[in-house]
């Protein structure tokens, strides 16, 4: 389930931020989408993906 959350977002924020973070340094680039992926996770998407997959966690 971890996955199914985080690839997407994760390959959409970078393609998404890429004209904000582009001049940016990599390590600063990388600690702005992790901080926006973690928020999106964490408050979005695995609350979305506990509910609608919460049938096949619980087996």
């Amino acid at each position: 389930m971890s996955m199914l959350a985080v690839y997407p977002a994760l390959v959409a924020l970078i393609y998404g931020m890429r004209p904000v973070i582009e001049g940016l340094p990599t390590p600063v680039s990388l600690f702005i989408v992790a901080l926006l992926l973690t928020g999106l996770s964490t408050g979005f998407l695995a609350p979305f993906l506990n509910r609608k997959l919460g049938w096949w966690l619980r087996k």
